[in-house]
């Protein structure tokens, strides 16, 4: 008797140091997609302030090119400098997308920079393999 109970309470040891480890990894695997959510939604919240400001610079633009249609000129260094910082801007807002495709698992061209969708073999704008 005293033989089967070894047995009994050595299988019950395993199953429980089976089910620890188990755990333990599903708790390793939520935190690592818990960073990740986290990451993305911080690059989320960046990414709506830069294309806000890109509206904003945007309608300062257009202030500017209806000034100069009413007859009040706009010094042209000060408009292109304008444009600048929005082509700056833009620029940003396309890496950021791209930071965040990458880190929800999207492929991303590497020529072109644009994100495919999932299972995508070769890039929808320019052909690329991904």
């Amino acid at each position: 008797m005293d033989q089967r109970l070894q047995e009994i309470l050595s299988r019950v040891q395993q199953t429980a140091s089976s089910a620890a480890d188990a755990a333990s990894d599903a708790a390793h695997s939520v935190g690592k997609k818990t960073s990740v959510l986290l990451c993305v939604g911080k690059m989320n919240v960046q990414l709506a302030d830069l294309k806000n400001e890109v509206g904003a610079q945007l309608r300062e633009v257009g202030e500017m090119v209806y000034a100069t249609h009413t007859g009040d000129p706009t010094d042209s260094d000060v408009l292109l400098q304008k444009l600048q910082v929005i082509d700056g801007l833009n620029a940003r807002i396309s890496a950021l997308s791209q930071e965040i495709a990458r880190a929800r698992g999207a492929a991303v061209c590497p020529r072109c920079g644009h994100i495919g969708e999932a299972g995508d073999v070769f890039c929808r704008s320019c052909g690329e393999k991904l």
